[in-house]
């Protein structure tokens, strides 16, 4: 039997943990043509639960269409795309697909053969870049239209919207709410991982998309059910394992999805032989997997400052002393706090640190990173 524990990229079907409820409530928010706000800190699966979403429809009377902006880096690509994804979601036929692509005025048909001899068909910018902002809106409205034509409804989801910014900021938001809140045959999913954007987005007066539909916040899959679908993966593969040694799995991830999931990969590979995974192994699992990641762990630990490694092994060492306090100084030698205020700033804009809540807590964004740091620490 293989591994189901999957992690690190799109997991559909049994082998996706159970999101049950957050799939029906955002399918009765597309089936009802509204819009969402989904918030989601990264690893707890959201790009998994849209590509879950998509799949539980019918697409005979609903189409969808994906859009991740991490896959534009400019508007004329991304205009390409918001153009070309809903139409070819909606027109099933080749030669219908390519007569609706030849309509657009800003945007010409982009034709490929795949390696079956597939046709595949796109858009891209017939015009100037400064007419990019006319292309996109031009496609969210034939999409519309056609959506309209067709008496279909469709879904579209612009995933790591809150990345939208790096268009022209303000400008394109602008014209997409112009735009979006016309339409009576779509609805929109606007999925981001920057928490404090998306809500600013949505909550400030001054922003385009200022309360413009509902926000939808994932939180961790709920112990129990995250139990039940752990359990059932060991027992299913002949392994011996406890709930309550599912529930310091779920501890040690600190509930985060890719956290569990990969742990629980590492505990069913390393088990292989014995198919028993109890407490002792699973305090093997952090140093097994930082010594598969650690090519990566070393690569990043030459772009930190000296001061930072400094900083960055005490928190490893010391994660629940507030790295501002006196105590936190004084125990690993460090300060003052202008200069760990700096080193703190700079290692959240590389993504090494992320800042939770109003007491300016610090964590490693990698769970596993400190685990990584304490054991080069220890050996010097």
């Amino acid at each position: 039997m293989r591994n189901p524990f999957k992690y690190g990229g799109i997991v559909t079907g049994p082998f996706f943990a159970n999101r049950d409820e957050e799939l029906e409530t955002l399918k009765r928010e597309i089936m009802n043509l509204n819009r969402v706000f989904l918030v989601s800190p990264r690893r707890l699966g959201k790009t998994c639960l849209l590509h879950n979403l998509m799949e539980r429809l019918d697409p005979a009377a609903h189409a969808s269409a994906y859009i991740d902006l991490n896959a534009f880096p400019d508007l004329r690509a991304l205009a390409g795309a918001v153009a070309s994804l809903p139409t070819n979601a909606l027109e099933s036929s080749t030669d219908k697909l390519l007569k609706r692509l030849a309509e657009f005025k800003r945007l010409r048909p982009k034709i490929s053969l795949g390696p079956g001899g597939e046709v595949s068909a796109g858009l891209e910018l017939a015009v100037e870049e400064k007419d990019a902002i006319g292309a996109l809106i031009e496609g969210l409205a034939r999409a519309e239209a056609l959506a309209a034509r067709k008496k279909k409804n469709l879904t579209i989801i612009i995933d790591e919207f809150s990345d939208i910014e790096k268009y022209n900021g303000g400008t394109v938001e602008k014209a997409l709410r112009a735009e979006t809140q016309k339409h009576q045959h779509i609805s929109y999913i606007f999925a981001g991982s920057e928490t404090s954007v998306m809500l600013s987005m949505v909550q400030d007066k001054h922003r385009a998309f200022y309360k413009m539909g509902r926000i939808m916040e994932l939180a961790p899959i709920k112990p129990e059910t995250y139990e039940t679908f752990i359990h059932g993966w060991f027992e299913q593969g002949g392994y011996a394992i406890s709930l309550e040694c599912v529930r310091n799995i779920i501890r040690l991830g600190q509930g985060v999805t890719y956290n569990v999931q990969r742990l629980c990969h590492t505990a069913w590979e390393t088990a292989v032989e014995s198919k028993t995974i109890d407490d002792a192994l699973i305090e093997t699992l952090p140093l097994t997997i930082v010594k598969q990641d650690a090519p990566h762990y070393e690569s990043l630990w030459r772009t930190i400052t000296p001061g930072q490694k400094v900083l960055l092994i005490a928190l490893a060492q010391d994660p629940d002393t507030p790295p501002f306090s006196k105590t936190f100084q004084l125990r690993h030698h460090i300060g003052p706090a202008s200069s760990i205020n700096a080193s703190l700033s700079s290692l959240v804009k590389k993504g090494v640190l992320i800042k939770k809540g109003p007491k300016a807590a610090y964590q490693f964004s990698d769970l596993f990173f400190p685990f990584w740091i304490a054991a080069i620490a220890k050996a010097h």
